[in-house]
């Protein structure tokens, strides 16, 4: 039974907070190991598996800020919440800076606050490890619908749709064209409690309102011309299920007013019908405009945009997720291959960072646009910038210091990340929250980089 239970290592120096955090987290049925230094802190943690370290930053011998870093060397998944003196903020930034996922002030704030905030960083470190198994499956073929990816931004999305999914609210999926908010919002249904039901994804902006409308609404026979039998819409066919509206800010007014009312009433009328019909569906929304914009002009309904806004989710740019091009281009260009039953190629080092720096107007979409071209008119099995598009080369990349014998595709890898990094640091002048930003990265992960161009 104990093995099922949440492991927590308290480390601090002073008995009464040992003490306190036992008494408060055993009877929440929570696996609780006292030490009162970092060396015993390091020696626990090395010996044994823990979900959750609370620690105190100041401690005798080896203090709490070098525990920190010792154990983010190496572990990026124990979850580790620091304790500091009220007023030390100096020190919890650092420790943030250094991976840390939350801080307790002392004294301590009420109990209940202390649980709910330590539920919540254990609750954190389950979706993570959702996540890894959900990469995991992607990268078997297992579940090719999901999301690819590894920077913190893309992270912070799926983080968000997993804990959206068990909600019944409407949810609005913005970014621009291409960024896979489709796949967001499969992923919600796939998540949801109305993963059994069927899941109808409209473009909005590919259907005029005479054609959107019998599609939602479904309509009677003879409604219209051509109207031969009654047929259901997507609303009453997704019973149980998830209709996903793209590019939702290309309605009409006139047809707004008619979704709100389903949204409202949870009914609606068949085009060419009499009878109000019940439905029972989730509405996923997304769009690539900023719909308050459309709201202030007049070209959106704000009370519509109240009820399909009710939770947000932002899925940004392929420009913005520079860490995930290499596993992207990875991932497309197995699919092709394989479907197209041609040996599978690769990216050189010099690929990757053309790609890298390119602008991908299109975003991920047009990064397998890409993919699909080069699997096919690339003559080798290692893609090279010779046989990339003019318009994806870049700048010159200089070739003077490329060994004259060829790398296998991990070396390749491997190279390019170096090289990734040491630009990263060079641009960012040694700030690492500058290049968190412009990576995407973490600041835990940026640091263990650091450390190992530095040995």
């Amino acid at each position: 039974m104990n093995k099922k239970l949440p492991k927590v290592l308290v480390a601090d120096d002073e008995e009464y907070a040992r003490v306190y955090f036992k008494r408060i987290l055993s009877p929440e049925f929570y696996n609780v190991s006292l030490v009162k230094d970092g060396t015993e802190a390091l020696q626990k943690w090395s010996s044994e598996s823990f979900d959750l370290i609370i620690m105190d930053i100041r401690m005798p011998g080896i203090d709490g800020m070098e525990v920190l870093k010792r154990i983010r060397m190496l572990d990026t998944e124990t979850m580790i919440i620091i304790i500091s003196a009220y007023g030390d903020m100096d020190s919890v930034i650092e420790a943030m800076r250094l991976g840390a996922n939350d801080f307790f002030a002392k004294p301590f704030s009420s109990i209940d606050k202390i649980k709910l905030d330590i539920k919540n960083c254990l609750e954190r470190r389950n979706l993570l490890r959702e996540n890894e198994q959900l990469k995991e499956q992607i990268s078997s073929g297992v579940c090719r619908d999901s999301m690819i990816y590894s920077c913190r931004a893309m992270e912070t999305v799926i983080e968000q749709a997993t804990r959206i999914a068990r909600m019944e609210m409407p949810v609005l999926i913005e970014g621009e064209s291409g960024t896979g908010k489709e796949l967001i919002a499969r992923y919600i249904h796939a998540k949801s409690s109305r993963a059994k039901g069927p899941f109808f994804a409209v473009n909005c902006g590919a259907l005029s309102e005479t054609l959107l409308e019998p599609a939602l609404f479904g309509y009677e026979k003879g409604a219209f011309t051509g109207a031969n039998a009654k047929t259901l819409g997507y609303f009453e066919a997704a019973g149980g299920g998830t209709v996903f509206l793209d590019e939702i800010s290309e309605t009409s007014p006139s047809f707004q007013v008619k979704l709100l009312r389903v949204l409202q009433e949870g009914e609606f009328m068949r085009v060419g019908g009499t009878k109000n019909i019940k439905v029972d569906f989730r509405l996923v929304s997304a769009t690539n405009m900023d719909i308050s914009a459309l709201v202030n002009k007049g070209l959106f309904r704000k009370d519509l945009l109240y009820r399909i806004n009710v939770i947000r989710i932002d899925v940004p740019p392929l420009r913005e997720r520079a860490q995930d091009i290499p596993l992207l281009l990875d991932h497309f260009m197995h699919q092709v291959c394989e479907h197209n039953k041609i040996g599978e190629k690769k990216f050189s080092p010099d690929v990757l960072t053309c790609l890298i720096q390119h602008a991908w107007e299109g975003n991920v979409r047009e990064l397998r646009n890409l993919v699909e071209r080069l699997a096919v008119f690339s003559r080798h099995q290692m893609v090279t910038v010779e046989d990339l598009p003019r318009e994806y080369k870049g700048i010159d990349i200089d070739r003077k210091n490329q060994e004259s014998l060829p790398l296998n595709y991990e070396q390749a890898k491997g190279l390019f990340e170096s090289s990734y990094y040491e630009k990263l640091f060079a641009a960012a002048e040694g700030d690492f929250k500058k290049a968190s930003a412009i990576s995407g990265l973490n600041l835990s992960t940026l640091y263990r980089r650091k450390n190992r161009l530095d040995k």
